[in-house]
């Protein structure tokens, strides 16, 4: 006979009974070996010619794929899931979420919450990649029906309120609509490396360039709040005015282990070394800083979105890619392009897998590439780092460049592009 206080079967009753029409949204992140090459399956109910059926999004580094299971379909599949595939899970029902995480030790660490919104779940008639379900959360405006938020929009969430995203209710302001959608990905690509943080210790956390701290607060909110793991969180930011409005903010909400201070990336000294470094938006060649600063740190997960790339635009005097570099419009683009490509070549030379993505629709801002690197910790042959690193540097002498600045700060010792070739 079953142990009704254990953990795992409490996760699967849990997902029995949200098979009777509770069930919202399930998210199962954090995959081990036995996933792949499933990085994320998301699943939510759908209407399928008046039968209800549970769809699956499933998620490659490359791919997704989607299938539309009935009932008895969709209970076997989930319980395979639960069963040592995924690490995290999210159960999202019309009583509430809950929040499960698998420990060292194989058992699972289960957190619930009673929702504050007593409203019915939605259904949607057709489904697929192409005709995306209905949000199930509360009525929210149309642009967001077709997503589930790790943080939903009509549920109450005290720092949004408190920086003007929500209003008192959990209705998300028009006006800044694009920003909580911002934020939302964020936290998706938080919440699908998490696993990679260190699982048994306060984490450390680093925000370079906090600004406003809208994600800054969002990252406390996902790992405190929603993944209860204990945290330190430091944003920085060289404007005082922003400084104390974050501060008020957090003496406010009474946050725990979350500060704001004044300072430049290159002065910055942490306490203990960070976990997790994000740097978002920090103008030109203060992005390498930041990368390199986390490197030096062995950061386990950088998160960098970089913004206004100006140093190969400065350096490309005779582009071997004419006419892509003779018009200013496709000479900035390419550049910005290019430099993150570097980047992220030399990220993996030192020791990262290195994934770009797409952190907001292009509609909202162009800059919008972010890179995420998580610190490799199985063994890696210095050739495949090498061949990362020489890739780096076959590109820059193509376009007869001199070593930019990340990879002076990371590899000191690499050969500079002669200078006649660079300025002839």
């Amino acid at each position: 006979m079953s142990d009704a206080s254990d953990p795992a079967n409490q996760l699967l009753q849990l997902l029995q009974s949200a098979m009777t029409g509770q069930l919202k949204l399930a998210v199962f992140s954090g995959p081990t070996p036995a996933a792949h090459p499933q990085i994320r399956v998301d699943v939510r109910p759908v209407m399928l010619r008046g039968n209800t059926a549970l769809q699956f999004a499933a998620r490659t580094a490359t791919q997704e794929f989607h299938s539309n299971l009935n009932p008895d379909q969709a209970l076997t599949q989930l319980q395979q899931l639960a069963d040592g595939r995924f690490r995290n899970i999210r159960i999202l029902t019309t009583s509430g979420e809950t929040q499960a995480t698998a420990g060292k030790n194989g058992r699972w660490k289960i957190h619930r919450q009673r929702s504050s919104s007593t409203l019915p779940p939605t259904t949607t008639e057709t489904s697929g990649p192409d005709n995306p379900p209905s949000n199930l959360t509360a009525p929210i405006p149309q642009h967001d029906r077709c997503r589930n938020y790790l943080i939903p929009a009509g549920q109450p969430c005290p720092f949004l309120i408190h920086t003007g995203v929500m209003t008192a209710d959990g209705t998300v302001r028009n006006s800044h609509s694009r920003k909580f959608r911002q934020i939302n990905r964020f936290l998706e690509f938080i919440h699908d490396v998490v696993d990679a943080l260190p699982p048994d210790r306060t984490l450390n956390v680093v925000d370079f360039g906090c600004g406003k701290s809208y994600l800054t607060f969002a990252t406390q909110h996902l790992l405190s709040h929603m993944l209860q793991r204990n945290c330190r969180i430091t944003g920085l930011d060289r404007r005082q005015d922003v400084v104390t409005t974050c501060q008020k903010i957090v003496a406010d909400l009474q946050l725990p282990g979350l500060r704001f201070q004044t300072g430049e990336i290159s002065g910055f000294t942490p306490e203990s070394p960070p976990d997790l470094v994000i740097s978002l938006h920090a103008c030109d060649t203060a992005t390498d800083d930041a990368l390199a600063q986390a490197v030096q740190w062995q950061a386990s997960v950088v998160l960098a979105v970089p913004c206004c790339q100006h140093e190969m635009h400065m350096l490309l005097q005779h582009s071997p890619l004419a006419p892509v570099t003779d018009f200013g419009i496709t000479r900035e683009r390419f550049c910005a392009l290019a430099t993150d490509a570097l980047r992220a070549a030399l990220m993996t030379a030192a020791g990262y897998t290195v994934q770009l993505l797409e952190f907001i629709d292009m509609e909202h801002t162009p800059k919008n590439v972010l890179l995420r690197c998580v610190r490799r910790t199985s063994a890696e042959t210095s050739n495949s780092r090498a061949a990362a690193l020489q890739k780096a540097r076959a590109l820059r002498q193509t376009l007869n460049l001199p070593p930019l600045r990340l990879e002076r700060l990371l590899f000191p010792d690499s050969p500079a592009t002669p200078a006649a070739e660079v300025c002839p």
